[in-house]
């Protein structure tokens, strides 16, 4: 017997209707996802010209497809060197924070001078990363810097092991007055003195200048006849004025040099190995860091951290960038860095 299917009915034909056109809504609403607005994240350097910030815009760039977000570059400086570098700052914030950033990556021209740019952050419900330096006594979401103590412990640890733990040591310590020289120096120390009867150490504070660098490693070759065995330099520029010396002494074969920074002139010497090492602060990776901060702040939540540094009276939650030795066997991983280096001549 043969079956006809029943005609629908006006109330079937109607639910089908809306079936349809519920269908057709959820298909809508998916392609609006796909061109939703990208979350906006601010990011201000006193300048982009400098090798670091270019390579952190890159980091940041290069990854702004992945994470759906559009990052908004201000480098305070571009306007030219005759305005109020404070006062231009505070400008070009401003006006990141009314074309809708969500989040703020902040390196200030003058970190003191940050204080109206965290009140108006405030103001518009905006969280803040500071990045390198950081901002005292002044609450951020989080920080991303460099952990200094262990440039000074990396630099120091290579020296030793390649002296084999005894020796007299030259450690060219840099300005007495830079913080930071000084917690590198620390790092140094805190390496060097686990072998007291074992390494001797010769230091001086000096100009950060090659030249200062030059004549203390001289004078301290002639003085003891050549006999050091390592050279630790808290700086590049100051690494490139220790191999200058040894040079002048020819004695490149016997003395373990090392700096850190892994400046331009300096990683040249790795390259022609007349310089054995630099501790490299790798920029990139670091710009990546406060790239995902960011994200994880303006998303709200808690990104890892390495620890709570005291801040004045306020504890700020800290992310340390990671750090590699440089030597003749790697060089090439700074191709980014210091591309002129690595053209034919």
């Amino acid at each position: 017997m043969t079956q006809h299917k029943a005609p629908l009915t006006v109330a079937a034909f109607e639910i089908a209707a809306i079936l349809l056109l519920l269908s057709s809504v959820t298909a809508i609403s998916i392609g609006c996802d796909d061109n939703k607005t990208p979350d906006k994240i601010g990011v201000s350097v006193p300048t982009a010209k400098a090798p670091v910030n270019v390579l952190m815009n890159k980091a940041m760039i290069e990854h702004e497809q992945e994470y759906g977000v559009e990052i908004l570059w201000n480098e305070v400086r571009h306007e030219g060197p005759q305005q109020d570098a404070v006062v231009l700052e505070r400008r070009q914030i401003k006006g990141m924070f009314e074309d809708g950033i969500q989040a703020l990556i902040l390196n200030p021209v003058e970190g003191s001078a940050a204080y109206p740019i965290l009140l108006e952050a405030r103001r518009w419900g905006v969280p803040v990363i500071s990045l390198d330096n950081m901002l005292a006594s002044m609450p951020v979401r989080g920080h991303v810097g460099v952990n200094e103590v262990r440039l000074g412990e990396e630099a120091a640890k290579y020296a030793v092991s390649q002296i084999g733990h005894k020796g007299n040591v030259l450690l060219l310590e840099g300005s007495a007055g830079s913080e930071s020289l000084r917690n590198i120096a620390i790092g140094v120390y805190r390496i060097l003195d686990k072998y007291p009867e074992a390494i001797h150490v010769f230091a001086q504070p000096s100009a950060l200048t090659a030249e200062a660098a030059f004549d203390f490693t001289n004078r301290m070759l002639k003085n003891y006849a050549g006999n050091i065995q390592a050279i630790i330099a808290v700086d590049s520029t100051l690494a490139v004025g220790a191999v200058r010396g040894v040079q002048l002494h020819e004695l490149v074969d016997r003395i373990v040099t090392i700096g850190v920074g892994a400046g331009e002139e300096a990683c040249r010497q790795i390259m022609s190995k007349q310089h054995d090492a630099e501790v490299d602060l790798m920029p990139y990776e670091r710009g990546l860091t406060a790239f995902k901060a960011a994200i994880y702040a303006l998303k709200n939540q808690s990104f890892a951290y390495d620890a709570q540094l005291p801040n004045g009276e306020i504890f700020t939650k800290t992310k340390f960038g990671p750090v590699r030795l440089i030597t003749s066997a790697n060089f090439g991983v700074l191709k980014q860095m210091w591309p002129d280096l690595f053209i034919p001549k």
